[in-house]
């Protein structure tokens, strides 16, 4: 990048540094952070690469990935402005994951020293940190369970509306603000490209929603939520898309 966005002056108020670190603390991340910009694609780092710290997306959209059987990835989070990436791997010597940009973004990088540091000086800071991973594992636990009961039409009508609360709606085009394959759609599920496409069209011919290649519109979305009732207390409980 030409010039790095100052931490004093950066829009996104939802960057877990800016809400929870000290004055002080934030003017030396902001002196010592190594922002980068991940073009579509690209990772920002591989699983079983070494840790160097944590990252933390001042704007864009990035994939969290865990390769199983045969190579066989699969989608165990996706992330956006504000949130913190590489977090599973901290403390340890290589990533459990991986971290793919889904579109053009920018992470700020703070090595593993400086967060010690601020996580030694900063007790706010250190005190959100083990609530954030205190919340993450009870994501991950109704998580697991909601795709472990659900049925495959189910599955798909929630990752739509996981996706709409993600990212929301283009302002203009008025459809999801991410643009998915329908493999990286399978990834999430642990299906097939063409049972998540079969599932599309139905919910299609059904006017849930509007294919347009990569996007999609949310025609109903009361229909969707109808579709996964039975699992509606469960997913009140969870708010997986939040974090890593």
């Amino acid at each position: 990048m030409e010039k790095q966005i100052s931490c004093i002056t950066c829009e996104t108020k939802s960057c877990f540094i800016i809400q929870h670190g000290s004055a002080e603390w934030i003017s030396i991340i902001d002196i010592c952070k190594n922002q980068e910009l991940y073009e579509r694609g690209q990772y920002l780092f591989r699983e079983g690469s070494r840790v160097f710290g944590l990252y933390f997306i001042q704007q864009g959209k990035v994939k969290v990935i865990s390769t199983g059987l045969n190579g066989k990835e699969q989608i165990v989070r996706l992330a956006s402005t504000g949130h913190v990436v590489g977090h599973r791997g901290f403390g340890f010597e290589v990533y459990p994951i991986g971290a793919v940009a889904l579109e053009d973004t920018i992470a700020c990088f703070v090595d593993n020293d400086k967060m010690y540091e601020a996580f030694m000086n900063n007790p706010r800071l250190t005190y959100a940190m083990m609530m954030f991973y205190s919340l993450e594992l009870r994501k991950t636990e109704i998580r697991q369970r909601l795709l472990a009961q659900m049925t495959m039409r189910e599955k798909v009508a929630e990752t739509l509306l996981h996706l709409k609360e993600t990212f929301g709606l283009d302002s203009k085009k008025n459809t999801l603000d991410i643009l998915l394959s329908r493999q990286e759609i399978a990834d999430m599920l642990g299906s097939t490209p063409e049972q998540v496409t079969r599932i599309l069209s139905e919910f299609e011919d059904l006017r849930l929603i509007r294919k347009e290649g990569k996007q999609i519109h949310i025609l109903n979305e009361k229909g969707l939520y109808d579709i996964i009732a039975a699992h509606s207390m469960n997913r009140n409980m969870q708010t997986w898309h939040t974090s890593d």
